[in-house]
């Protein structure tokens, strides 16, 4: 039986406070790059050419899509060492709007 979003969310700020905190800040913007993308499965190179928010770089969506593949809020398609393929048809919608709310009614890290 897997962990409940809640006690992954927790753990993940218990243990890893700056990946939490990346997640913490920038998952809307993920969120709407996510749900704006027109590829089934795309690579973090074409999702951050969606994200309206210019602070995020390649590296820090990155680690934030690796993040929701833990949280599995979306798969991965194929892992490569240089760029992996997400697989957005597995993308759970409800499960992003509960990992929305848990953050925002988490304290920061």
């Amino acid at each position: 039986m897997s962990q409940s979003l809640e006690n992954q969310v927790t753990a993940l700020n218990e243990t890893q406070p700056p990946r939490y905190g990346l997640l913490r800040s920038y998952h809307e913007s993920v969120q709407q790059a996510l749900e704006g993308c027109s590829c089934n499965y795309p690579t973090t190179k074409r999702l951050v050419d969606i994200v309206d928010d210019p602070a995020i770089t390649s590296q820090m969506l990155g680690n934030i899509l690796s993040l929701l593949v833990d949280l599995d809020v979306i798969g991965v398609h194929s892992q490569r060492n240089n760029s992996n393929r997400y697989d957005l048809t597995q993308y759970d919608s409800a499960r992003m709007d509960e990992l929305a709310d848990l953050l925002a009614a988490n304290p920061e890290p």
